[in-house]
Formats: structure tokens, sequence, C-alpha cells
């Protein structure tokens, strides 16, 4: 069994190697945590092989003026560590939350703190150009500097970049 979802313009296709949480759309998050004012959520939170990832979309495509002071500032990086944060923190608040949760999140959270080795951080970022690998390995530092306390591995991808560097069992298409 695989899980599909589109975000956007694009489709993820997820395989069955994976345990997926759409968690921006989960009852958890929108019955709960979203009411808080400035709370972030992760568009993925999945399990691959029980490694836990984050997964982040931004589909700046048709939008790169507006978008280019995000990616230069810091202010993309923040945002999607904000996100991961609030993910983390939102996912051990809502456990065994009835009716928010009926059990399945504590065996995301468990693998979370269970990790024994750095957590992948995906901020899958699609632009009108691909972007250049030395300024994707920047911005993926900068969340990483965010994040320094989750000690992540970031990885900042597209669909042009993924060959360099998969993130297995996923695959990302166009919508027309």
């Amino acid at each position: 069994m695989s899980f599909v979802h589109d975000e956007g313009k694009l489709r993820f296709a997820f395989d069955s190697d994976w345990k997926i949480l759409k968690w921006d759309d989960h009852g958890a998050y929108v019955g709960g945590l979203q009411r808080f004012q400035e709370t972030k959520a992760v568009d993925f939170f999945g399990l691959y092989l029980d490694d836990p990832y984050f997964i982040e979309v931004k589909d700046f495509r048709g939008y790169r003026i507006e978008n280019k002071i995000r990616l230069s500032s810091g202010e993309l990086a923040r945002e999607v560590a904000y996100k991961v944060r609030d993910t983390v923190a939102g996912m051990v608040w809502a456990c065994d939350r009835l009716p928010l949760d009926r059990g399945e999140l504590r065996g995301f959270v468990r693998r979370i703190l269970a990790r024994t080795k750095k957590v992948p951080v995906v901020l899958w970022l699609e632009e009108d150009r691909p972007p250049e690998p030395a300024l994707a390995s920047a911005l993926g530092e900068a969340i990483k500097r965010e994040l320094i306390w989750l000690n992540p591995r970031v990885l900042v991808t597209c669909r042009s970049l993924v060959q360099r560097d998969p993130v297995h069992g996923l695959s990302v298409t166009n919508l027309s």
C-alpha cells in the first residue's frame, strides 16, 4: 500500500516502506494546535523503514520575485525550522488526547525520541529554474543551524535535483 497526496501542483507518492502523516491536515493539528496563533506544521511527517522524516513542500514556480527575499534573508530557513519545532511539540502534546489522537501518534513520537542518528529534514523546493547546488546547500546549512537542537540531516531538493540525493521510496510528479 502506498500513500499519495497532492500538494499544490505536485503529487507526492510514498511507497509501502513509508508510514505517513499529512500533519498539517491531521485532526490533532487542525482541531487542536492550529487554533493557537503562530503555530506551524510541516506538510508530511513520516517513517521510512522506521526512520523519522520531516518533509516541507514549497512550490515557488511563478512566484520567483515574491520569494527572492525569503530565500536570501534566512526567512525560509526559519520558517522550516519553526514548522519542524512546532510539529514535534504538537505531536507530543496530542499523543493520546481523544478525539484528536487514537493512539497513532505515539509510534511516530517514539521514533523521534529513540533516534540514534541524524533526523532527515527535507525541504522540497520547486522553483522556475533548478536551484544551483551551492544555493541549495547554503539554504540547507541555514536550516540546520536553526534546528541545532534536533541534530538534523537537511536536504533541499526538487524534481530536477532528486537524482543526486534521492528520498528513497518517494516519487514526485507535476500535476497538469
